[in-house]
């Protein structure tokens, strides 16, 4: 019953319905400018707290240990899955993969924060720091590895590829806020009046409303899988599961508290399909977004969704 409870959460059900609409071919659309707005609240949200609970719990210790292994994992995952597919798809495809899948998902991380919200179950705001931190390292290194197979440039430079990876609006907002709740909170300025607005109720109907459009989004991807590469499908599906196996023993050698270890392995098992897929656009002109956008949003991202979240925390609590 318990695990029945978690799988089948609010923001679950409403993720389903979305994708389900879709496939009814019903009317049912949200604006976009609803969505963008939807999407800045919920990084603010999420920066505003973890820059409170980062000046409650400084990065030392186990945040230092984490930033480390998000690092090497955004190195690791581009190389081999660039490796991989080197030979089979060639190097603009493989090293786009690679940058996709060796950064993350703010979405899914939300969505986690979130589940662990509803169950009182509490995270250090040092976590929040290890998704900004997540976002560039595989895009570079990724982008330096095809050009240095191609022997040429791209039609941007590796500083361009980092600047926009920093400068991107939604993960403005997130580095933003985090700073001004860490700083509000340094000067012991009162920040109890945002509460309503960033917590609580508020919080999980605007994250169920974004699930709810995410729904549609990966329903419609969902159709390109009619005559999609099965080796790029079973690489949506498995990479991210050896990823998040990997960061699971991780936590459990260093010890890590639950709510920690559950967004590092979601972190670390996500795969990016907003910050990657828009620079890759200019910077790797070659590569297919049907391919890796497709495997990231409409594979591994519903997967993550509905059965990584439950699973991996029924992982946590039952063997950490």
């Amino acid at each position: 019953m318990e695990a029945l409870t978690t799988i089948l959460n609010p923001g679950v059900l409403f993720f389903i319905l979305g994708f389900v609409a879709v496939l009814l071919k019903s009317n049912l659309s949200i604006p976009e400018s609803v969505v963008r707005f939807l999407s800045l609240y919920l990084m603010l949200s999420i920066g505003f707290k973890g820059g409170i609970s980062l000046y409650h719990s400084p990065l030392f210790g186990d945040g230092l240990i984490i930033i480390a292994i998000i690092i090497a994992m955004s190195a690791f995952v581009p190389f081999y899955s660039y490796l991989l597919f080197k030979k089979r798809l060639g190097v603009a495809d493989a090293a786009a993969i690679g940058a996709t899948y060796g950064s993350n998902s703010t979405l899914t991380y939300i969505t986690a924060a979130g589940f662990l919200t509803s169950i009182g179950q509490a995270y250090e705001g040092y976590m929040t720091v290890a998704l900004v931190v997540m976002e560039t390292p595989a895009i570079i290194i990724a982008v330096i590895m095809a050009q240095c197979a191609m022997k040429t440039k791209s039609t941007k430079s590796t500083r361009t590829v980092i600047r926009e990876s920093l400068t991107d609006g939604t993960l403005l907002v997130l580095v933003g806020s985090m700073g001004i709740g860490y700083l509000l909170t340094a000067l012991g300025t009162e920040t109890s009046p945002l509460a309503t607005f960033i917590e609580g109720d508020m919080f999980t109907g605007m994250l169920v409303f974004f699930l709810l459009y995410m729904g549609t989004v990966v329903g419609r991807k969902f159709r390109e899988l009619d005559h999609f590469p099965p080796m790029l499908a079973a690489f949506a599906i498995i990479a991210p599961i050896v990823n998040g196996m990997i960061a699971f023993g991780l936590c459990k050698l260093f010890g890590f508290q639950h709510g920690d270890a559950l967004l590092l392995i979601i972190l670390c098992a996500s795969s990016s399909y907003i910050v990657a897929p828009a620079i890759l656009k200019d910077t790797l002109p070659d590569a297919n977004p049907a391919k890796f956008l497709t495997m990231s949003m409409g594979i591994t991202f519903p997967l993550n969704i509905v059965s990584g979240i439950p699973v991996y925390w029924w992982m946590v609590e039952n063997w950490l």
